[in-house]
Protein backbone atom coordinates (compact mmCIF):
# COMPACT_ATOMS: atom_id res chain seq x y z
CA UNK A 1 0.00 0.00 0.00
CA UNK A 2 2.91 2.21 1.12
CA UNK A 3 4.49 1.98 -2.25
CA UNK A 4 1.36 2.32 -4.53
CA UNK A 5 0.50 5.53 -2.22
CA UNK A 6 4.68 6.87 -3.37
CA UNK A 7 3.95 5.77 -7.19
CA UNK A 8 0.96 7.87 -6.91
CA UNK A 9 2.35 10.77 -5.50
CA UNK A 10 5.30 10.68 -8.03
CA UNK A 11 2.91 10.43 -10.81
CA UNK A 12 1.15 13.18 -9.76
CA UNK A 13 4.29 15.42 -9.02
CA UNK A 14 5.60 14.25 -12.59
CA UNK A 15 2.36 15.30 -14.28
CA UNK A 16 2.49 18.75 -12.14
CA UNK A 17 5.95 19.39 -13.89
CA UNK A 18 4.78 18.84 -17.12
CA UNK A 19 2.37 21.04 -16.89
CA UNK A 20 4.32 23.95 -15.34
CA UNK A 21 6.85 23.20 -18.67
CA UNK A 22 4.27 23.27 -20.95
CA UNK A 23 2.89 26.91 -19.87
CA UNK A 24 6.32 28.66 -19.50
CA UNK A 25 6.85 27.45 -22.72
CA UNK A 26 3.68 28.96 -23.99
CA UNK A 27 4.33 31.71 -22.74
CA UNK A 28 7.69 32.25 -24.14
CA UNK A 29 6.28 31.89 -27.92
CA UNK A 30 3.27 33.76 -27.55
CA UNK A 31 3.15 37.44 -28.93
CA UNK A 32 1.98 40.51 -27.55
CA UNK A 33 -0.89 41.50 -30.19
CA UNK A 34 -0.52 43.70 -32.19
CA UNK A 35 -2.82 47.07 -31.18
CA UNK A 36 -1.49 46.45 -27.77
CA UNK A 37 2.58 46.32 -29.01
CA UNK A 38 1.12 49.37 -30.93
CA UNK A 39 -0.34 51.33 -28.21
CA UNK A 40 2.28 50.82 -25.70
CA UNK A 41 5.24 52.33 -28.25
CA UNK A 42 6.30 55.68 -28.54
CA UNK A 43 7.32 54.62 -31.93
CA UNK A 44 4.54 53.91 -34.78
CA UNK A 45 5.30 52.33 -38.42
CA UNK A 46 3.31 53.28 -41.34
CA UNK A 47 2.06 49.95 -43.02
CA UNK A 48 2.34 51.38 -46.43
CA UNK A 49 5.66 52.62 -46.32
CA UNK A 50 7.72 51.38 -43.45
CA UNK A 51 8.49 54.61 -42.27
CA UNK A 52 8.93 54.65 -38.93
CA UNK A 53 7.46 58.15 -36.61
CA UNK A 54 7.88 59.64 -32.93
CA UNK A 55 4.25 59.74 -31.81
CA UNK A 56 5.11 62.82 -29.98
CA UNK A 57 6.53 66.16 -31.17
CA UNK A 58 9.74 66.97 -29.85
CA UNK A 59 9.51 68.14 -26.51
CA UNK A 60 6.69 65.88 -25.65
CA UNK A 61 7.02 62.58 -23.45
CA UNK A 62 5.43 59.21 -24.39
CA UNK A 63 3.46 58.37 -20.98
CA UNK A 64 0.96 55.67 -20.89
CA UNK A 65 -0.84 56.36 -24.52
CA UNK A 66 -0.24 59.71 -24.27
CA UNK A 67 1.96 63.02 -25.54
CA UNK A 68 2.75 65.03 -22.21
CA UNK A 69 4.73 68.29 -21.98
CA UNK A 70 5.11 71.23 -24.18
CA UNK A 71 6.05 71.07 -27.83
CA UNK A 72 9.48 72.76 -28.39
CA UNK A 73 9.45 75.63 -30.92
CA UNK A 74 12.96 75.13 -33.26
CA UNK A 75 14.27 76.70 -35.82
CA UNK A 76 15.43 74.82 -38.80
CA UNK A 77 18.90 74.10 -37.67
CA UNK A 78 18.02 73.79 -34.37
CA UNK A 79 15.64 70.90 -35.18
CA UNK A 80 18.40 69.14 -37.57
CA UNK A 81 20.66 69.24 -34.42
CA UNK A 82 18.34 68.17 -31.92
CA UNK A 83 17.52 65.24 -34.81
CA UNK A 84 20.97 64.32 -34.54
CA UNK A 85 21.44 64.60 -30.90
CA UNK A 86 18.52 61.93 -30.71
CA UNK A 87 20.54 59.35 -33.15
CA UNK A 88 23.84 60.31 -30.96
CA UNK A 89 21.76 58.31 -27.94
CA UNK A 90 19.98 55.57 -30.08
CA UNK A 91 16.57 57.26 -29.00
CA UNK A 92 14.01 54.26 -29.16
CA UNK A 93 17.08 52.12 -30.35
CA UNK A 94 16.87 53.98 -33.50
CA UNK A 95 20.21 55.48 -34.69
CA UNK A 96 18.79 57.24 -38.15
CA UNK A 97 16.00 60.04 -37.45
CA UNK A 98 15.53 62.51 -39.64
CA UNK A 99 13.34 65.56 -40.67
CA UNK A 100 10.48 64.19 -42.88
CA UNK A 101 10.41 65.18 -46.29
CA UNK A 102 7.43 67.58 -46.97
CA UNK A 103 5.89 64.50 -49.31
CA UNK A 104 6.27 62.19 -46.08
CA UNK A 105 5.23 64.72 -43.82
CA UNK A 106 1.81 66.16 -45.85
CA UNK A 107 0.97 61.85 -45.99
CA UNK A 108 0.12 62.43 -42.69
CA UNK A 109 -2.70 65.11 -43.32
CA UNK A 110 -6.09 63.56 -41.81
CA UNK A 111 -9.43 65.75 -43.49
CA UNK A 112 -12.81 64.98 -42.45
CA UNK A 113 -13.79 65.59 -46.47
CA UNK A 114 -10.14 64.48 -47.99
CA UNK A 115 -7.63 67.00 -49.88
CA UNK A 116 -8.45 69.18 -52.06
CA UNK A 117 -7.92 67.32 -56.21
CA UNK A 118 -5.78 70.28 -57.67
CA UNK A 119 -2.12 69.98 -56.33
CA UNK A 120 0.28 72.46 -56.70
CA UNK A 121 4.38 71.99 -58.01
CA UNK A 122 6.59 73.12 -54.84
CA UNK A 123 10.30 73.83 -56.37
CA UNK A 124 13.11 72.41 -54.58
CA UNK A 125 16.73 71.99 -53.94
CA UNK A 126 18.63 71.77 -57.88
CA UNK A 127 19.18 68.06 -56.94
CA UNK A 128 15.51 67.24 -55.77
CA UNK A 129 12.88 66.94 -58.51
CA UNK A 130 9.76 69.35 -57.69
CA UNK A 131 6.93 67.42 -56.61
CA UNK A 132 2.97 67.92 -56.54
CA UNK A 133 0.96 67.53 -53.13
CA UNK A 134 -2.45 69.18 -52.16
CA UNK A 135 -2.51 71.82 -50.25
CA UNK A 136 -5.30 71.96 -48.35
CA UNK A 137 -8.51 70.16 -47.13
CA UNK A 138 -11.17 69.99 -49.12
CA UNK A 139 -14.32 71.67 -46.88
CA UNK A 140 -14.32 72.26 -43.06
CA UNK A 141 -12.34 69.90 -41.16
CA UNK A 142 -11.72 68.45 -37.55
CA UNK A 143 -8.37 69.53 -35.67
CA UNK A 144 -5.76 68.57 -35.83
CA UNK A 145 -5.48 67.71 -39.34
CA UNK A 146 -3.79 64.26 -38.33
CA UNK A 147 -4.74 60.85 -36.82
CA UNK A 148 -4.95 61.46 -33.21
CA UNK A 149 -4.83 57.47 -32.64
CA UNK A 150 -1.53 57.12 -33.99
CA UNK A 151 -0.35 60.81 -32.85
CA UNK A 152 -2.20 61.75 -29.68
CA UNK A 153 -1.81 65.27 -28.99
CA UNK A 154 -0.47 66.67 -31.89
CA UNK A 155 -0.07 70.69 -31.49
CA UNK A 156 -2.58 72.36 -34.45
CA UNK A 157 0.60 74.46 -35.71
CA UNK A 158 3.67 74.37 -38.02
CA UNK A 159 5.79 71.30 -38.15
CA UNK A 160 9.12 71.22 -39.91
CA UNK A 161 9.90 69.27 -42.96
CA UNK A 162 13.21 68.97 -44.53
CA UNK A 163 12.42 69.90 -48.15
CA UNK A 164 13.41 73.22 -49.16
CA UNK A 165 15.67 75.59 -51.32
CA UNK A 166 19.28 76.50 -49.67
CA UNK A 167 20.02 79.08 -52.55
CA UNK A 168 16.71 80.42 -52.23
CA UNK A 169 16.28 80.00 -47.90
CA UNK A 170 12.75 78.96 -48.75
CA UNK A 171 11.78 75.72 -46.63
CA UNK A 172 8.44 73.98 -46.03
CA UNK A 173 6.33 73.62 -43.22
CA UNK A 174 2.58 71.25 -42.20
CA UNK A 175 0.57 72.95 -40.73
CA UNK A 176 -1.79 70.62 -38.53
CA UNK A 177 -3.96 72.92 -37.46
CA UNK A 178 -5.71 73.61 -41.32
CA UNK A 179 -3.56 71.12 -43.25
CA UNK A 180 -2.16 73.82 -44.61
CA UNK A 181 1.07 73.78 -46.41
CA UNK A 182 3.09 77.02 -45.39
CA UNK A 183 5.84 78.00 -48.27
CA UNK A 184 8.81 80.19 -48.19
CA UNK A 185 9.25 79.72 -44.10
CA UNK A 186 12.30 81.41 -43.02
CA UNK A 187 15.04 78.70 -41.63
CA UNK A 188 15.05 80.89 -38.48
CA UNK A 189 11.06 80.84 -38.32
CA UNK A 190 9.92 78.61 -35.12
CA UNK A 191 8.04 75.35 -35.38
CA UNK A 192 7.56 72.29 -34.23
CA UNK A 193 9.30 68.76 -35.41
CA UNK A 194 7.90 65.10 -35.80
CA UNK A 195 11.27 63.07 -37.20
CA UNK A 196 10.88 60.22 -38.94
CA UNK A 197 13.37 56.80 -39.25
CA UNK A 198 13.60 54.92 -42.46
CA UNK A 199 12.19 51.31 -41.84
CA UNK A 200 14.54 48.88 -40.38
CA UNK A 201 16.34 46.79 -42.84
Amino acid sequence: MKKSNAARKGLWRAVALAAVSLLAACDRDASPAPAKAAATSAVVTDPATGLRWLRCALGQTWQDGRCVGEVEALGLMEAQARVEALNAQSHEGIAQWRLPTLVELAALRRCDHGLVDEQFTLELSPEQAPVSVPRWCAGETTSPTIDTARFPDTPPRKFWSGSGSEAAQHFYAVNFGNAWIGLNEAADATHAVRPVADGAR
